[in-house]
């Protein structure tokens, strides 16, 4: 096996300037479905993923005898919101992300995967509409898993088993404390994206793929650009 250096992404907030739509659409379908209001400070929340916020909400307001009804229209609403939103308002790229994956897909050192916490069916109708083309690359979601690090642990075994490589390096781009705290939980790295999250490691956005490979101090894809 080849040994490689595995980019693993976030979606909102990091590829996708979605934060702001995807947390009004999301809560107002929990409240239109359940009448419940989700705080606006996601971080409280043991796994900061859709499936982790309801499950969370569903328990502590003793609602486990309908979880699996709520949790389908939950998701068929938000879904619906979403599509309207996206429709009417459109969705814009973080600058530079576009033309980081397409760029990073040419790097012979490394592999790309989208590891997300929200639902896989969401997150591409964001991606799509965004202008990114995802195809053949591995996708993890909370569609798949509770827990962002378990969906950043299976992006990585699917990126093992899809591209039958070795990763000397699994790295991590988010926007989110959540994510910084996931792969810290797996000892992973991780590149904060933005400005919301206080790290060593941090880029202000994709505008500069060559500046980013020389941050995380990959020289032989540094050369392919020269």
């Amino acid at each position: 096996m080849c040994v490689k250096n595995l980019f693993m992404l976030d979606v909102d907030g990091t590829l996708v300037d979605s934060c702001q739509m995807d947390h009004a659409c999301f809560s107002q379908a929990i409240y239109d479905v359940t009448g419940l209001s989700v705080p606006d400070d996601w971080g409280s929340y043991t796994n900061v993923t859709d499936a982790g916020i309801i499950e969370e909400l569903i328990d502590s307001h003793d609602l486990n005898s309908e979880k699996i009804v709520l949790f389908r229209e939950i998701k068929r609403v938000f879904k619906q919101k979403l599509a309207v939103a996206i429709a009417n308002h459109g969705l814009s790229a973080m600058p530079g992300a576009v033309a980081f994956i397409n760029e990073m897909r040419q790097v012979p050192s490394v592999e790309l995967a989208i590891a997300t916490g929200g639902w896989e069916e969401t997150a591409r109708m964001k991606l799509k509409a965004a202008g990114f083309n995802i195809d053949g690359i591995v996708f993890s979601s909370c569609s798949d898993a509770m827990s962002r690090s378990e969906v950043m642990a299976l992006a990585a075994f699917r990126a093992k088993q899809d591209y039958g490589m070795q990763f000397q390096r699994r790295i991590y781009f988010g926007d989110g404390v959540w994510d910084k705290q996931a792969t810290q939980s797996l000892n992973y790295e991780f590149v904060a994206v933005g400005d919301k999250v206080e790290h060593d490691v941090r880029v202000n956005n994709f505008v500069n793929p060559r500046a980013i490979l020389g941050k995380l101090g990959i020289e032989e894809a540094q050369r392919k650009y020269a």
